[in-house]
């Protein structure tokens, strides 16, 4: 009975605060949008079909326009940008403007409550942890040091998927080996060039990273509706995350004891900071595998699976790396970190792969830190601010066929506005730090996969479907 009470009072709590919301909103101009419904706002209109949520909001700009306002519940409005003009003011022209962060409550849990480099506002101490992190982890003479280690990575790579392939006819499934490649690339810049695999460190922090990207999907429906926080089973929730954030710790911790005399590395710079606690340590850090991994990963695997529907493209890739010896290359031959920067049509595909199945189709979501406008529209301070980077990379107007696989599209010198339309990494000040090494790292990996292997799928008898949110196929080479 107690239990039925809570629930009660919770619809009741979370009934006045969408009430008061509203009201307060009223009073607002916001730009045109979707017709809501009291309570669930817009979310009746962006699970059509099981249709993704990016998908379908680039198909709404086209009715209401390229900066139209929707409503994630009937709480809080927030304006999608759809268009790289918008974009670009919201990056870059009045970045200021539009710097702060509006995240799920719950995402607290796994980021030292919003103190990591990818969370917190701008101001002092992101501007130190980013200077941190460029000083340390991306400088030149730290990545020159590890070439041969991120080189030796990729031909262990290799030497995997053919004893897998030997022992299952062919049949490889490569996604958790490039996963845990790049967390083998993450572990050494992040804890210095002797990090080593020990206690199933990369096995361990995959399984937690796994987790976190699980959870956070719950932690948006509790962000929709405030409410549920205090609602008994959604507790539940709550009990998960805490758990998670001690697992994550436990898995972290010992490596930062283990290599705290490491130099050249993130882990050198943030321990150097007198006051920045144990917590914001462990959680910059796992920060570092959580955006690294499945970014370069999944992008990976995307190449591989637009290759595959591709024939001619992945021949002429082939072809690529082949000429790049005038003997020809043979299959066991590494393609080096220094040969990729020559690989003009590689680096043109792993772009068109970035263009077509973005990192985060929905960037990381900005919030107004002070009353504004946006192309001419008034935007209150605390407005959910998001970029639809998918409905950016889709543009028709800008990208010719952009339903189409064409790496083409990219040999030749972009315009202003491709330029402004690519934007997979964000750009402006919060632009990805760590984008020249993950496209670097993809661009290494795809060459030396396609040099290495001819691939296509059997996984029950038919093609990748490219309309997914994560591949999960057998390949065959």
């Amino acid at each position: 009975m107690e239990g039925i009470q809570w629930i009660i009072l919770s619809i009741l709590v979370g009934a006045l605060m969408i009430l008061c919301k509203s009201w307060f909103t009223k009073t607002m101009e916001l730009p045109p949008g979707p017709r809501k419904l009291p309570v669930i706002g817009n979310l009746h209109q962006l699970n059509k079909g099981g249709e993704l949520v990016h998908v379908t909001l680039a198909k709404m700009a086209q009715q209401h326009g390229k900066i139209m306002t929707v409503w994630f519940g009937g709480q809080q409005p927030s304006i999608v940008v759809s268009h790289h003009d918008a974009a670009w003011e919201v990056l870059v022209t009045k970045a200021s403007d539009f710097s702060s962060r509006t995240l799920p409550y719950m995402s607290k849990f796994s980021s030292a409550d919003w103190y990591t480099l990818a969370t917190c506002n701008l101001g002092p101490f992101w501007q130190n942890l980013r200077k941190g992190l460029q000083t340390t982890t991306l400088n030149p003479h730290t990545f020159s040091a590890q070439v041969h280690l991120q080189e030796k990575d990729i031909s262990n790579l290799i030497l995997d998927l053919k004893e897998e392939a030997s022992l299952n006819g062919g049949i490889v499934k490569p996604m958790i080996p490039l996963r845990r490649t790049t967390i083998q690339l993450i572990g050494r810049f992040c804890f210095g060039a002797e990090f080593e695999d020990k206690d199933g460190f990369v096995e361990n922090i995959d399984t937690v990273m796994e987790e976190t990207i699980r959870l956070s999907g719950h932690a948006r429906l509790v962000d929709v509706f405030e409410f549920t926080r205090y609602i008994p089973g959604f507790r539940l929730l709550f009990k998960e995350a805490y758990e998670l954030k001690r697992k994550i710790e436990e898995t972290i911790r010992p490596y930062i004891r283990r290599y705290k005399s490491s130099t050249n590395c993130f882990l050198q710079f943030l321990l150097s900071q007198e006051d920045y606690s144990e917590e914001v340590v462990i959680f910059n850090l796992f920060e570092q595998f959580l955006l690294s991994t499945d970014s370069t990963s999944n992008t990976t695997s995307w190449a591989l699976a637009y290759l595959i529907h591709n024939e001619k493209i992945q021949e002429k890739v082939y072809e690529e790396v082949q000429e790049l010896t005038r003997s020809g290359r043979s299959r066991e031959e590494m393609v080096t970190i220094e040969e990729v920067s020559k690989l003009k049509y590689v680096n043109a595909a792993v772009k068109e792969v970035l263009r077509m199945k973005p990192i985060a189709p929905l960037a990381v979501p900005h919030q107004a830190v002070c009353d504004s406008n946006l192309m001419g529209m008034k935007v209150r301070k605390g407005t959910p601010v998001m970029v639809n980077i998918y409905a950016v990379h889709y543009d028709p107007t800008v990208w010719v066929e952009p339903e189409r696989f064409m790496p083409e599209r990219f040999l030749s010198k972009p315009d202003v506005a491709m330029e402004r339309s690519l934007i997979v990494f964000g750009a402006g000040r919060r632009i990805c730090a760590g984008m020249d090494l993950a496209k670097l790292q993809v661009a290494l990996t795809l060459a030396n996969l396609v040099n290495s292997f001819r691939w296509s799928c059997v996984s029950e008898g038919q093609l990748p479907d490219l309309h997914k949110r994560v591949l999960e196929y057998d390949y065959y080479y």
